[in-house]
């Protein structure tokens, strides 16, 4: 006895099974996602790899239709960067002023670190952004509500986020060198110095060259902040 055949069998048009094979929409394209993948870059391989074609790859999109969302690399970047202030974020007070402007440039130094050498483009970064504004709304509020004078208090900023800028794109390019084939070769050099003639640098060539750079950020830092106490009237 024949089977009756299987409605469901049928093959199905060529129009249906292209259709089907259909790659699902993209998301579309943002300025947000465009960030984003830039500063996926930024954190493996560093700014020097973003280039426009580069992202627009990334994004399986063509180069030129990002320029509907950026005006080009170098916005790009200090976008990216907006983007990783915002991360760090408005500092908090609690009221105690040294201890608010350490925590805050603590947690600048970590997350700057965490994003490739983007510190660079912290240098010189002007005219400030929306999330810079509110930060040196604060900061300088902090300042302020302590008697320091606002010259000395606007000043002080710029060098403690100068200095913490500086601090992080050293880093990054240190961790970008091949410290055993330059370090230990500088080591054996100071500690082949005449101690006779150079004693100060003989004497302390393990401490020069200690890689803690966590550690020497603080120390620089509390030199700052204990230098603008002499201002502190309140």
């Amino acid at each position: 006895m024949r089977q009756k055949p299987n409605p469901t069998d049928v093959p199905l048009p060529p129009w249906e099974v292209r259709r089907k094979t259909e790659a699902p929409p993209r998301a579309p394209l943002t300025a947000d996602r465009i960030v984003a993948a830039a500063l996926a870059v930024v954190d493996q391989e560093g700014s020097a790899a973003v280039t426009m074609r580069r992202i627009a790859g990334d994004l399986g999109v063509v180069a030129s239709s990002l320029y509907a969302h950026v005006r080009n690399r170098e916005e790009l970047l200090l976008l990216v960067l907006e983007a990783v202030m915002k991360e760090v974020g408005v500092p908090e007070v609690t009221g105690r002023w040294d201890a608010d402007l350490k925590a805050y440039y603590t947690k600048m130094q970590r997350v700057l670190s965490a994003h490739g050498d983007i510190a660079l483009y912290n240098f010189a970064a002007f005219p400030p952004t929306a999330i810079g504004v509110a930060i040196t709304e604060r900061l300088l509020s902090v300042l302020l509500n302590v008697g320091v004078p606002a010259k000395t208090a606007a000043w002080a900023l710029h060098r403690l986020t100068l200095y913490t800028t500086a601090d992080v794109y050293e880093g990054w390019r240190l961790a970008h060198k091949d410290l055993d084939n330059w370090i230990d070769p500088v080591r054996d050099y100071f500690a082949s110095l005449p101690a006779g003639q150079f004693p100060s640098i003989a004497g302390n060539v393990d401490v020069m060259l200690d890689t803690d750079s966590d550690g020497r950020f603080e120390l620089g830092l509390n030199m700052l902040i204990s230098g603008l106490a002499a201002f502190v009237t309140d």
